[in-house]
């Protein structure tokens, strides 16, 4: 049975790991994700990850990650720094460039040497939000719920937004193992996305630092928002698609 879960509201690409992100009309999808989606990252001289959020794995903390903008797509990528400078990652001077903007040698890195979908995606090459979560992640806590501010989904760095209406709730959640599919493009729910104290932080005159943001996704929904997808057929989806589920249960009929 299909039903439909809701329609497409946004489509996002960060084309630079811990970087900001793009807003699109539409996208192609396929088995890395979002087309030019993290295909870019600045590595360290030890192959870390360069990001706005710290791990004692392959990701290493720089502050000012989230003041860097970015426009274009893959060889067109374009990088602006908050004094106006622009570069193309690639080149020698993007990596002297950013280098002398974090203090340290870096360098820029296309693709992620073969591991994991080919990008510098941290668990899954796509990622869903929907409406109903920002909804339920507001930061008022006084005053009747349409009055409330829903959470930016810049906070959470999703390539899809659906608005799901009137639901209320985490209601992608409920969506993890089955299939989805939007315009084109055919998806598998795997898992829902843990948060991290990236959500909290300042993203240049777009937001301001929040330092509530993780207490609030850990008090309301155990520190998840949000799932991650798999692309089972690659496909376009534009802003305005219907999301719908192939494999609906009662539950999801229910919601």
């Amino acid at each position: 049975m299909t039903v439909v879960l809701g329609t497409v509201a946004a489509v996002l690409r960060f084309p630079v790991k811990s970087m900001r992100g793009q807003r699109l009309d539409e996208g192609d999808l396929g088995p890395a994700g979002l087309d030019g989606d993290r295909e870019w990252a600045l590595l360290d001289g030890e192959d870390h990850w360069v990001s706005a959020k710290a791990d004692r794995g392959r990701w290493r903390l720089y502050d000012g990650m989230l003041d860097l903008a970015t426009s274009g797509a893959g060889d067109a990528v374009e990088v602006r720094l908050p004094d106006g400078r622009a570069v193309r990652p690639g080149t020698p001077e993007a990596d002297e460039v950013l280098s002398g903007h974090l203090g340290r040698e870096l360098r820029f890195d296309r693709g992620d040497g073969g591991r994991r979908w080919g990008r510098h995606h941290d668990a899954a090459p796509l990622h869903l939000v929907t409406t109903a979560t920002l909804a339920a992640l507001h930061g008022d806590e006084v005053g009747p719920p349409g009055e409330r501010d829903a959470l930016d989904p810049l906070r959470l760095r999703p390539n899809l937004v659906v608005d799901t209406g009137a639901a209320a709730g985490f209601v992608e959640d409920g969506w993890v193992g089955t299939t989805l599919e939007a315009g084109g493009a055919l998806l598998r729910v795997t898992d829902a996305t843990r948060r991290c104290v990236m959500t909290t932080r300042a993203q240049a005159d777009e937001l301001p630092r929040d330092p509530t943001v993780l207490g609030r996704i850990g008090a309301r929904n155990g520190a998840g928002a949000g799932v991650y997808l798999e692309v089972l057929r690659p496909g376009r989806v534009r802003v305005g698609d219907d999301l719908t589920v192939l494999d609906a249960g009662p539950d999801i009929i229910a919601g």
